[in-house]
């Protein structure tokens, strides 16, 4: 999907509709790259009536509670059933293990720093969710990151929606 059906996407839904696309990318869903999705977002905002502020504190809420979801269900159902799921996909199984081994390293710190990594920002719910890091401290730095990321890419979208709108000839 590229940034112009995102923002037409975009432009006939609403901020539920809105949520809904950054949980599911949080959720590691395929076809929802948050390289086009958030400044896309960035660009819609700019281009509408809505409040980049809020946007983002939704884009936040959303990722989280996709993150937390993505996180119990590896707490609960463990190595086991992802290594049946994805056995064939020896490089999302390499991704976990480097995420594992940054958590058992730096913790917190890890946490944060791999939510602002490409690839690794979303998957590492699954490595913490293994390792059973605590509920508070996942849900904190995450939310640290997750902050951190959905705020610069949807600003970026924001503050450059006149060069992206100029160069990608967008229907507006």
């Amino acid at each position: 999907m590229s940034i112009k059906e995102m923002i037409q996407f975009f432009q006939q839904n609403d901020m539920l509709m809105i949520a809904l696309v950054f949980f599911c990318e949080y959720l590691n869903m395929p076809g929802l790259p948050a390289g086009i999705i958030m400044p896309a977002v960035g660009i819609l905002v700019a281009q509408t009536e809505q409040n980049v502020v809020f946007t983002i504190i939704i884009s936040i809420i959303a990722g989280v509670a996709g993150s937390i979801l993505m996180y119990e269900i590896c707490l609960f159902g463990g190595l086991p059933i992802l290594k049946k799921i994805f056995s064939k996909s020896k490089k999302f199984l390499y991704i976990i293990e480097k995420g594992q081994k940054r958590l058992e390293k730096g913790k917190g710190r890890a946490m944060i720093i791999c939510r602002i990594i490409p690839m690794l920002r979303t998957i590492i719910s699954i490595p913490a969710g293994i390792l059973k890091m605590p509920r508070k401290e996942y849900i904190i730095y995450s939310a640290i990151g997750i902050t951190i990321w959905n705020t610069v890419l949807i600003c970026s979208g924001y503050f450059f929606s006149e060069f992206f709108l100029n160069n990608i000839n967008l229907p507006f």
